[in-house]
Order: C-alpha cells, then sequence, then structure tokens
C-alpha cells in the first residue's frame, strides 16, 4: 500500500469522526466523578546522577553515522554512573530528597513500596533498606515489586487502592520506582540510563486518580525482556519481538480502556463521548528510547481509527445507511482504504508505509500531547521502573512550569513491563479542596522539581566513560564480597547524593550521603570520570581479551591538563595479540640444510633459496597415465578437447620436501611418527619449532620432555591446524598399496612367464614358438620354481590393512601436536584450500580475544608435490589449465611477469605462535632458565575472513574488493591506521599463484584489480607488492607469506619477486619488489582458496611502539 494510501485510510476513519462531533448533541451526561477521594500525587522526586554523555558524541565515538541514535532513537543524552551507585543508594537519595524538600515527618508515612528490576540482592528488599531513613517508626507497609519495568506502577496502584480501602489510616504513602539500565556490548547499549523517582501517594491530590475504574490492563506470558542470569546486569533481549510486545499492549490496554471510558461517559450514546486521543491533553508513555513512543503513539491513532470504522460499520448495519451521508471527501478510499481499518492488528506491525502515514497523522497531537513528559527521557536515556514516573515529573516541569497543567485537564499513562504486564489509567489536574489537612500543589511541585535546571547544570563526559562505566559495574557483580566501589568520587555527585561505602565480607552494605553544603567539582574542569586505576584495568581487558570489531575500543580518552582527549595512536595496545614465535619448513632448495633449517626465514625475505627443482620422470609418467583431457574456452563459446599424451604437456618442475626424521629431530616414539601422514608430520615439526622459537619449550635436544611446554601454561594454549589435504596423502598412499597387490604385485612370477609365452604365441604368424624360445622358457620357468620354493609365489604379495591407518586420517596434526607438547586449550582443524594458514590465523585471533586461550599455536602443513599425491594433485590442476608446463625454472616462476603460465605446485609446513599481550609480558616478566627469551616478533593487528559464496575455482573479484574495503575501512575505524599510511609505511604480501588462463580471470589480474579498487591508483603505486610462491611454488594451504611477513617487519628486509622481466600492461604500474633492505610499519596478507574462500590480515612491526 502506498503512503498517499495508507495516510487515506487512517485519515478518513478519524474524519468522519471529526464530522459526526460536529452533528452531536449539547445535552451529554455529567462526567462522573468517583469516589471522591481523589487519591493520587501530592508530591514527587526526581534523581538521576550529576555525570551523562551526548548521544552525537556517542555516534561519533562508535563510529555510527550521525543522527543513528538522536535521530534513529529519538534520544539526546544518557545519564552513567559508576560502581559506587546502585539501586538503593539512588532510592534512598529521591526519598531522602522528598522528605526535605517537602518537608515530610517520617512518623506520617504508613506505606512505602518500591518498583525496581536491578537487584542487588535476591532476598532482602530494597523497601528495608529505606527503612533507615524512618527512624522509630516501623509500622509501614509495603514492599519491592518486581516485574521489569512495571514494577513501579504495580506499586503505585497498590499505595492508590491502600489510601482508598478501610485500612487506610490517615497517613501518606511513598512510592519509588529505581533502575539502572544496563546492557551489554551491541545495538541496545545506547539506551542505557540510570533514574530514581520518589512520588508521595494521599488523598485530595492535586494529580488524582479520580476514578479507579479509569484504566485497563494486559497481561500475558512472553520472554521479550528478561534476566535469568545471575552474574550479569545484562538483560537477554528480543528487540524486535519486545517492539511488538509493547505495541499488543499498548493497543490492548488502550481498547479496552476506551471501552471503559465510553461506558463511564457515553451516557446518552452521542458520539462526542467516545474516547479517543485527542480526549486527554496529555500523555505519558513508557519511554526505553523516544523514537518507540512516537511510533507507539501512532498507533493509538490506529486504534481510534479501527474503533469509529467498527461503530461506523455496526450503524450502518442498524440504520442501513447514513443520515445525512458521509460527504465524499471524508470517506475510505476504497478497499486499500479500509483494509488497515479491518486486517489483522499483527499484520500492521511491520508496514512502513502505514507507520510513516501513522507518524503524519499524530505529529500535531504528539507535539501537543507528549513533548513534555518526554523532554526528560531524552536526556536522562532509559529509566526502566522509574521511566512514567519521570515522564510524569517531567511533565509536571514543562507545562505546569508554563501554566497549561490548569484544573480539568486530563493526563493518560501508558506503562509497560516485559514478561509482560502493562496498564493503562488516566489522572486529573485538580485544586486540592484542603479537605485533609495540609494541601499540596502543583506550583510546589514546579518549584521543588527545578529538573530542567538540574538537567542542565549536570557534568557533560567523554563518550568512553559508557563503556569504562558498565565494565567496572560487571566488574564488581562478578567480584564477590568484600569489595571496594571505586567512582565517581563525591566531587563528580550533586549534594545530598547517597553513594555505596562498600560490601564487607559477610556482603552487608554500607551507604554514606553527599554534604549537601558540598561544591560539586566544575564541569570540565575534573577530567575523566573513571579514575587511573579503571583505565589500567580497562586497557589491560582491551588487550587480553577485547571484543571484536565495531565494539573494539575505539578511541581512548586521555586526561591532558585537565582534557579530554581523543588519540588514535599507539595501536598496539589495542590489538587482540601478539606474535612471539615462527617457523617455516621448506621444500628442498639452495643452501637448506633440512626442512626446518633454522635460517629458512633470513634466506626466505632474503630471496636467497629456491625451492623449486625438476621433477623425476617416473612422475611425469605418473602423470601421463592419468589420460587428463583439459577442455579450452574459446571466444564465442566453443570448447577444445585437449588430451595431454606427451611428457612435454605435463608438469615439468615443483618444489618437493625432502626428508623429515621426527625421532631424530624431536624424539618422537616412532611408533607414533608412523601414525601421522606427511603433511600432519611437517605440520607437527612446525609447531614444535615455533613453540621452541617463542620461548615456550627448550628444545636443546631429541629428549621429549624439552618438547613439552610448562605446565601453568598447557591450559590456555590452543592449536589450530591448516591444511589443503589432511590425511589425503596416508589415504591415498593406502588405496594405491592395495590396488598395486590386487594387479602385478598379486601374479606369481610363474604366472607371469606362462603369461609373456602366451602372448609369444599369439603374435607369432605360425602360432608356436622355435625350440630354442621354447628350450628358454623353459629353463626360465625352472629357475623361477626354484627360486620361490616350489609355491608359485601366490602369497608373497598378500595385502595387509594397516592397522594405523585410522590414526593417519583421523587423528591430525592439531591433535598430534598437542599430545606431543601438552596443549589443553581449544583445538581444531580447518581446510579452506589455499587460504587455510590466514583463515587459521584469525581463527585464532578469535580464540584470543573471547578468552578460549591466552596463546594459540597456528600450523599448517601439505605435501602436495609428494610423489604420492603430485600425480593425482597435478593432473587435476593440469586438466584444469591452472599448471605451467614450462621446463625452466625461470620461466616457470614469474609472478606478475607477462610470461606467467601456471603455478607450481609446492609443499612444506608452518607455525606461528600468537599470544595476548598480557601472556607475552607476564612471561617476558618472568624468563625460564635454559629456554629462549621471550620477545615480540611483531602484531597481529587484524583479520577477517569470509566466503564469496561464487565458484569452486574461480574469484570474484568485485567480492574480494568489497571485502578488501570493509577490511581497511575497520582498520582505521579501529585502530586509527588509514590506507594511506598502510600504502606508504607497508608491504603487500601477495596470493599470486601465477595462473593465467586470460588477463582477467588471472589470479593477479583479479588481485591487482581489488587492491586498485581499494586503495586508488595513487595510493597503490605506494604500495610494494611481494611474493613467495615464486620461491617455494605453491604449498597450497600453507602460508609462508604470513610467516615471511613476521620476518620482513623484524629484519626490514624484503625477498625479490623472482623472475620478474616483462610488465604486463593489464595489471597497470604496481610497485614490485626488488629485494633489500625496506623499512615498513605493516605488512598486509590476502590469500584466495579453491571454493570462493577469501582472508586478510595486517600485521605491524614490534619496533614500531
Amino acid at each position: 500500500m502506498s503512503h498517499a494510501m495508507a495516510v487515506g485510510a487512517v485519515a478518513g476513519a478519524l474524519a468522519s469522526t471529526a464530522y459526526r462531533r460536529t452533528r452531536s448533541s449539547s445535552n451529554a451526561s455529567p462526567q462522573k466523578t468517583g469516589n471522591g477521594l481523589n487519591i493520587g500525587i501530592l508530591a514527587i522526586e526526581v534523581y538521576t546522577p550529576r555525570t551523562y554523555i551526548t548521544q552525537s558524541s556517542l555516534e561519533e565515538h562508535t563510529s555510527q553515522p550521525c543522527g543513528r541514535y538522536t535521530l534513529g532513537l529519538g534520544q539526546d543524552a544518557m545519564a552513567i554512573t559508576g560502581d559506587a551507585e546502585d539501586v538503593n543508594s539512588m532510592a534512598l537519595t529521591a526519598v531522602h530528597s522528598l522528605l526535605e524538600k517537602y518537608n515530610i515527618d517520617t512518623k506520617s508515612v504508613g506505606r512505602l513500596e518500591v518498583g525496581t528490576e536491578t537487584l542487588v540482592d535476591k532476598s532482602k528488599s530494597t523497601k528495608t533498606v529505606l527503612m533507615d531513613l524512618f527512624g522509630y517508626n516501623t509500622d509501614v507497609e509495603g514492599a519491592t515489586v518486581i516485574n521489569a519495568c512495571y514494577g513501579g506502577t504495580a506499586a503505585l496502584l497498590n499505595a492508590f487502592t491502600w489510601c482508598e480501602s478501610s485500612a487506610y489510616d490517615g497517613r501518606y504513602a511513598i512510592v519509588v520506582a529505581v533502575d539502572i539500565a544496563a546492557y551489554a556490548r551491541g545495538p541496545a547499549r545506547p539506551t542505557c540510563g540510570a533514574g530514581a523517582v520518589a512520588v508521595l501517594v494521599g488523598r485530595d491530590a492535586p494529580l488524582a486518580f479520580v476514578d479507579p475504574r479509569e484504566r485497563a490492563t494486559h497481561a500475558c506470558n512472553v520472554y521479550d525482556f528478561f534476566k535469568p542470569d545471575h552474574s550479569v546486569e545484562y538483560p537477554v533481549v528480543d528487540g524486535g519481538l519486545s517492539q511488538v510486545c509493547y505495541y499488543r499492549a499498548l493497543e490492548d490496554c488502550y481498547d479496552k480502556f476506551c471501552d471503559k471510558m465510553d461506558r463511564l461517559e457515553n451516557g446518552d450514546g452521542e458520539d462526542d463521548k467516545w474516547f479517543r486521543a485527542e480526549s486527554a491533553d496529555y500523555f505519558v508513555f513508557h519511554a526505553p528510547y523516544n523514537k518507540l513512543v512516537q511510533k507507539s503513539f501512532g498507533r493509538v491513532h490506529l486504534v481510534d481509527a479501527r474503533r469509529e470504522y467498527g461503530r461506523r460499520l455496526k450503524r450502518d448495519e442498524e440504520e442501513k445507511k447514513l443520515d445525512p451521508p458521509l460527504p465524499q471527501d471524508v470517506k475510505p478510499q476504497g478497499a486499500l482504504a479500509e483494509e488497515y481499518l479491518t486486517m489483522p492488528i499483527e499484520d500492521t506491525y511491520n508496514d512502513k508505509a502505514l507507520e510513516a502515514a501513522l507518524k503524519n497523522i499524530s505529529k500535531e497531537s504528539y507535539a501537543q500531547r507528549l513533548t513534555d513528559s518526554n523532554a526528560a527521557s531524552k536526556l536522562v536515556g532509559n529509566t526502566y521502573t522509574a521511566s512514567v514516573f519521570l515522564g510524569i515529573a517531567s511533565l509536571i516541569d514543562g507545562a505546569g512550569k508554563r501554566g497549561d497543567l490548569t484544573p480539568g485537564k486530563t493526563v493518560v499513562v501508558f506503562s509497560y513491563g516485559s514478561g509482560a504486564l502493562a496498564t493503562v489509567y488516566r489522572l486529573h489536574v485538580r485544586e486540592p479542596s484542603g479537605s485533609e489537612g495540609r494541601v499540596f500543589t502543583l506550583d510546589e511541585m514546579v518549584n521543588n522539581l527545578s529538573l530542567g535546571e538540574r538537567l542542565a547544570s549536570r557534568e557533560k563526559v567523554h563518550p568512553s566513560e559508557l563503556d569504562l562505566a558498565l565494565e567496572t559495574r560487571a566488574r564488581m557483580h562478578r567480584s564477590g564480597a568484600p569489595y571496594s566501589p571505586v567512582y565517581p568520587t563525591l566531587g563528580r555527585m550533586f549534594p545530598g547524593t547517597y553513594f555505596l561505602n562498600g560490601i564487607d565480607s559477610k556482603w552487608v552494605r554500607s551507604y554514606s550521603r553527599v554534604p549537601l553544603d558540598s561544591q560539586p567539582t566544575p564541569p570540565g574542569t575534573a577530567g575523566m570520570l573513571a579514575p587511573p586505576m579503571v583505565l589500567r584495568l580497562a586497557e589491560r581487558d582491551a588487550v587480553s581479551t577485547p571484543v571484536k570489531g565495531m565494539l573494539d575500543v575505539i578511541t581512548r580518552a586521555r586526561t591532558s591538563s585537565g582534557t579530554n582527549l581523543d588519540t588514535f595512536t599507539d595501536a598496539e595496545h589495542r590489538v587482540a595479540c601478539v606474535i612471539t614465535g615462527t617457523s617455516a619448513g621448506l621444500p628442498c632448495g639452495d643452501e637448506v640444510a633440512g626442512v626446518f633449517d633454522p635460517k629458512n626465514l633470513q634466506r626466505l625475505v632474503e630471496g636467497k633459496t629456491q625451492c623449486i627443482r625438476p621433477i623425476s620422470g617416473s612422475l611425469k609418467m605418473a602423470m601421463l597415465e592419468k589420460n587428463v583431457v583439459q577442455l579450452k574456452k574459446h571466444p564465442g563459446g566453443k570448447t577444445e578437447r585437449f588430451a595431454v599424451n606427451s611428457d612435454k604437456d605435463v608438469i615439468q618442475v615443483a618444489a618437493q620436501l625432502g626428508h623429515l626424521d621426527l625421532n631424530a629431530c624431536y624424539g618422537v616414539a616412532e611408533g607414533l611418527a608412523e601414525t601421522m601422514d606427511i603433511a600432519a608430520q611437517v605440520a607437527v615439526a612446525a609447531g614444535l619449532e615455533a613453540l621452541k622459537s617463542a620461548g615456550l619449550v627448550s628444545g636443546r635436544s631429541n629428549d621429549p620432555s624439552e618438547w613439552k611446554i610448562p605446565e601453568r601454561y598447557r591450559d590456555t594454549t590452543g592449536v589450530v591446524y591448516a591444511s589443503s589435504f589432511p590425511a589425503m596423502d596416508a589415504a591415498v598412499g593406502e588405496v594405491m598399496r592395495f590396488l598395486q597387490s590386487k594387479t602385478v604385485g598379486a601374479a606369481s612370477a610363474e604366472r607371469l612367464v606362462s603369461n609373456l609365452r602366451n602372448r609369444l604365441l599369439r603374435a607369432s604368424p605360425d602360432r608356436e614358438l622355435s625350440a630354442d624360445d621354447e628350450a628358454a622358457f623353459a629353463r626360465l620357468l625352472s629357475r623361477v620354481r626354484e627360486v620361490e620354493g616350489g609355491t608359485g609365489g601366490d602369497d608373497a604379495s598378500v595385502y595387509e590393512f594397516d592397522r594405523k591407518f585410522l590414526f593417519r586420517v583421523l587423528v591430525l596434526g592439531n591433535a598430534q601436536l598437542a599430545q606431543l607438547c601438552g596443549c589443553r586449550g581449544p583445538n581444531t582443524q580447518t581446510n579452506a584450500a589455499c587460504a587455510g594458514t590466514t583463515q587459521a590465523i584469525g581463527m585464532a585471533q578469535d580464540m584470543l580475544i573471547s578468552g578460549r586461550a591466552e596463546r594459540v599455536v597456528v600450523v599448517a602443513g601439505d605435501n602436495g608435490s609428494g610423489d604420492t599425491l603430485l600425480p593425482w594433485l597435478g593432473s587435476g590442476f593440469r586438466a584444469l589449465g591452472a599448471a605451467t608446463t614450462k621446463e625452466a625454472v625461470e620461466d616457470a616462476a614469474c609472478p606478475f611477469d607477462l610470461r606467467r603460465s601456471g603455478m607450481i605446485m609446492g609443499a612444506g609446513g608452518i607455525g606461528m605462535v600468537l599470544e595476548t599481550e598480557a601472556s607475552c609480558q607476564e612471561r617476558i616478566a618472568m624468563p625460564i632458565p635454559g629456554f629462549q627469551p621471550c620477545r615480540i616478533s611483531a602484531r597481529l593487528l587484524a583479520t577477517q575472513y569470509s566466503n564469496s559464496a561464487y565458484h569452486g575455482a574461480s574469484m570474484d573479484r568485485k567480492h574480494i574488493a568489497s571485502e578488501l574495503k570493509r577490511f581497511l575501512t575497520d582498520i582505521e575505524m579501529i585502530h586509527g591506521i588509514s590506507k594511506a599510511e598502510i600504502a606508504t609505511h607497508g608491504v603487500y604480501f601477495s596470493h599470486e599463484t601465477s595462473t593465467h588462463a586470460s588477463p582477467a580471470a588471472s589470479c593477479a589480474g583479479n588481485e591487482i584489480s581489488a587492491l586498485r579498487s581499494a586503495f586508488g591508483d595513487e595510493l597503490l603505486s605506494k604500495l610494494l607488492i611481494l611474493n613467495t610462491k615464486g620461491l617455494t611454488g605453491h604449498p597450497m594451504g600453507v602460508s609462508f607469506e604470513d610467516v615471511a611477513a613476521v620476518e620482513v617487519l623484524l629484519r626490514q628486509t624484503v625477498p625479490p619477486v623472482p623472475n620478474y622481466k616483462q610488465k604486463d600492461d593489464y595489471l597497470g604500474d604496481i610497485k614490485i619488489s626488488q629485494g633489500g633492505a625496506y623499512a615498513c610499519r605493516y605488512a598486509l596478507r590476502f590469500a584466495a582458496g579453491f571454493g570462493s574462500q577469501v582472508a586478510f590480515a595486517l600485521y605491524a612491526s614490534a619496533q614500531n611502539e
């Protein structure tokens, strides 16, 4: 339905009401006066903390679009406080101030009831704490009422009933609504707040509940907002459901309320006595945030329209036609116009056109009837049970101050509490008669409240204080007893404010009051609200277990000369983890003494090792035997089949691993080593070497005990293993052994000789052999029988299942490494194809961020170029046209070069130890004798991994570009590091595999396109492009680039892109590394894998502090 139609639908129904009102009779029945007791609000007092933040500054601080909170939530500011205030102290402040300002004798109070959902004790009520204010007056009824935000209203209705009952003894009742609205990090956090309202209730009130029948209630069972976890203050919230429940409750209450009002006031049946929104002078709504109130008031007009539409249909049915008929211009506009008035109400909740129409229709009425009551909540925030009472106080302060709250005016109040309970009731403004003795007036309330002036006198603090305050309260909540509150200090509170002294060892809370004559610290002169100790704890938490992404600490407020300053420097103090150990197991190459030569990484970043070599003839023949057929696609869609039937057409070069002996190097029992395939062996060795590099194992010999991490680190150390072909080496090898036993290996030599004789006979023209040939075969058979002992050799090659097969394919490198070194933390394996290592590093960072571990060992291993897998995997890549067939290494390995013709298979393993900075600093402070000293090699600033959902083998350049932009945007937002700084002071470790089916489909083409889209031409020309696959081949799930990035930042030396000779104009102008010394602060890594896998990482130099 269009916006115009929606407006017409509702406006039509409302206009028909207005038309009838002009024709109504003037002899209306007199208004009912209720029971004449005029029970209601005699006096009111509000307390809210002295410190607040503005929603506009919070938008800027959290990098949200301008207006996200101010317009989207309709809020302007939010009250905050630390751990020195709780609901008991705030209730004490409000009640004591009420008693003082109105000079109430505590003996004149006979009922005291509290509504709150912020419990500090599951048994002892806040009401009992307030009894300290009443001296010897112990005859005070009432208790604490709990039901989300409805508790205060329940307490108020109880007080009204008590004052009306025969139990009433002439004394006053006091109702207190108090809460601290606290939410976990997330979209609800901007709707926090804090406040308390104390109300004096009695008879002959200036704001009276004249007729107890003027109310309607809604109650149901729903889980929209609740607090089942007693270890935290934060609720469990279903935001969408909670809004719908609010609407349902409002509409149900208001509809029933209107019915009751119609019965009470519409004695003569005339239309002008039907109750509608315009019948009330003011409304007060429960206000979690102002935008919800605006939408909800629009729905009040929808209920009015539906009620009027129903009445019109009923009258039409009774009278058959209207007399006189409705003017055409106010009739609903056809079927669409009537749809909103007849469709199930539930179907209207998500209709944006209707929402806009209702907002437009109710706009003027909202400004007239709700602006005053919402003014305070827009500046204080959500106060849960106190919300409607704050609205009443705000209405008194605004309209009352202007003199608009004159006798005869009415106020309709809607109170809602999740779970759910809600009530609509009406209050009347009246002139007290003095029949009850002392007279309380609205003018007295206005003068004593001075709410606008008090809110204006508050102290604005930095938006970072919100998280600091809530985290401090959370720390108090889980600290146990005894506990000493930290802040706010007395100078940051209003005079007369109660505060928590502390909680003793028996959990007893004690309170004191800020002297009334104290002078608060002038706003803007006291620096941060949170004291240094809280800032240190927050920094420690941000380093050890920070919150991911948008919810990270984006800026830190520092105190400098009494001024709050935002700073984006020292990004290293806000990163999730540091890197303390690395290792690389390279294929055989120049100057490489072994798979884990200690100088591997140094030679790699210096470009002094070339691991790519010609493969053996037997491997070429094994690939020829696979009968590979490549499909070549030509322009126009024509496909050509190309058979690979020559050894010149198969893979010629690869990077292959040398021999690795886990027993000799690391003391791994031979039986245990045999349960691992080659990929797992190299990954395990990489992990052990990385742990040694990090100073977590001594590793001085092959004594297994020297490869165990200390006991105190075991439970907090995790392992993540990445591999593209985990256990495939073992699985394929075992299957091949079985098949060979069933073919050539199963045949006896005697049978083979006989078969050979038969083939020669069939080939002979005369179908017979010469005497010499027959004699030769006879001698050969005799010799065979002698060798095989007359058995025929049939049992010599019988296949026997390897009992360790299951261990090789099921117990992977992550579990094997944990077993060998004692890592008992989180342990998992990931396969993101060729993006595996970078994704595993991201997963490790997530483990550190979430607090699941204090350090994680990331390992990766693959042996795709080994003798077992190369014939299969190489043939697979050859069939795709993705593998080069060049014979010379300098022609085959040429990344980014115009001559590139395909990837080169590789193998190897890497290890990386990532830690929280807190863990690292602890180890630095307490070195272990005989272990390498702990040091920070580099910092991992950020990771991001996702999937393009695009194609099994092709890259989606648009998605990669958008993901890179998102990654760079988050980095700048979280760490303050711009893409200009990365381009100018960083290097880029490419994924480039040298595939080149076409310029647009090539790996380099996609990669450079994404970089150019994210950085732009100018910045891209400054970013140094690196590549290691031209030296190591493509080791599949193993990323030498990630460990090389750490080594580059450590040594400030970069490897050259090997064999780069001819520029590819399609790639444009890019800065290709020539190798050598290069000063850099950052290393940006991109990895891609089959199945549309995408991963990014950004490393920073440890020296750049």
